[in-house]
Order: structure tokens, then C-alpha cells, then sequence
């Protein structure tokens, strides 16, 4: 398939998920629950993970599980240009212009991590992930080493397969509404 093509499919993935979003998912904190249990299960200590906004699913009672976990470093992302920056997570935050909630406080060097949870648009069962477009966390993975990644969507996004690039990171597991599933 063309690189025209492939990026002509990811974008009619992207508006058709959007949509859906639009119409509204019954998630809750299921998401988390979800997340919780699997942390536990890696024994995971250092975490990065995005502080969700919008339609994204929900990461609220994951964050607030990992901040009062003292034995978890809790590492939340900051847009700074094309890439992210990463920081202690806190309580405090301040809005970005893009509408999310962005760490005050120092940015730190993020080289290894025991989980990465990102966000998705859609995810498929060989281990690929769409996002938004940017490139923010395909980006974040070229440059942290992190033993196991694992993308949040709603249970009708994901799929067998999804149109993917050469650049694309790949992921280990997906997290969705009802159930969490490692590739």
C-alpha cells in the first residue's frame, strides 16, 4: 500500500473514531481499575503516563492510585515544541492552549520506565496504536526505554488490524472499557 494511501486510511479511521467519541463512551474509571491491577501485576515502580482530557479514557484514579502508591514514581508529559518533557507528577497543574492539563514543576530525564501508558485512537491486536496525528508519542518511545507499553481506548477501538507507518511505535498491551489484553 502507498504511503498516500496509508495516511488516507489512518485519516477516515481518525474521523470515524472521533465521531464515535462525539457520541460519548460509559467507561467511567474502568479504564483504571484496569491499570491499577496491571501495575501491580508488573510490580511496575516507575510509570509515565498522560493525564487525560476530552474524550480520551479516563487515566484520573490511575494518576491518583500511582501519586498516593509511595513506592510508584509517577511521570506525567509536558508539550514543549514537537516533543513531550516529563515530570514528577503533582497535584498542580496548569492548562495547555490545546485544551489539556500540563505538570508544573522541572522537567526530568526520563531514559527507562517499568510501564508507559499512552493514549489512542484505536489499537489492533498485533500491537500497533493510532493516535492524533503528531507524532508526541511515537516520538516519547524512540527516546525512553520502557519495559512495557500499553494504549487506553474504548472497546470499539479496537481492532484486528489499523493502517500503520514505518515510524509508528508498536505497544504490548491495549486497555479498553472491559478488558486489558497483551500482544
Amino acid at each position: 500500500m502507498s504511503q498516500d494511501a496509508v495516511n488516507k486510511n489512518k485519516e477516515v479511521l481518525r474521523q470515524s473514531i472521533l465521531a464515535g467519541r462525539e457520541r460519548g463512551h460509559q467507561c467511567g474509571h474502568s479504564h483504571s481499575q484496569l491499570l491499577i491491577d496491571y501495575t501491580w501485576e508488573l510490580r511496575a515502580k516507575k510509570v509515565a503516563c498522560y493525564i487525560s482530557f476530552g474524550d480520551e479514557p479516563s487515566t484520573n484514579v490511575y494518576l491518583k492510585h500511582c501519586q498516593l502508591d509511595e513506592r510508584i514514581e509517577l511521570y506525567v508529559p509536558r508539550v514543549i515544541g514537537e516533543n513531550l518533557e516529563w515530570v514528577l507528577f503533582t497535584s498542580e497543574q496548569v492548562s495547555h492552549p490545546l485544551g489539556m492539563s500540563e505538570p508544573v514543576g522541572s522537567a526530568t530525564e526520563l531514559p527507562e520506565v517499568d510501564l508507559m501508558v499512552v493514549p489512542a485512537l484505536a489499537a489492533d491486536s498485533t500491537g500497533n496504536r493510532l493516535g492524533r496525528g503528531k507524532g508526541f508519542y511515537d516520538r516519547a518511545l524512540e527516546q525512553i526505554r520502557a519495559k512495557k507499553v500499553i494504549a487506553l481506548v474504548h472497546d470499539d477501538e479496537f481492532f484486528e488490524a489499523i493502517p500503520v507507518d514505518a515510524h509508528d511505535a508498536p505497544i504490548d498491551a491495549v486497555c479498553t472499557c472491559s478488558e486489558l489484553t497483551q500482544i
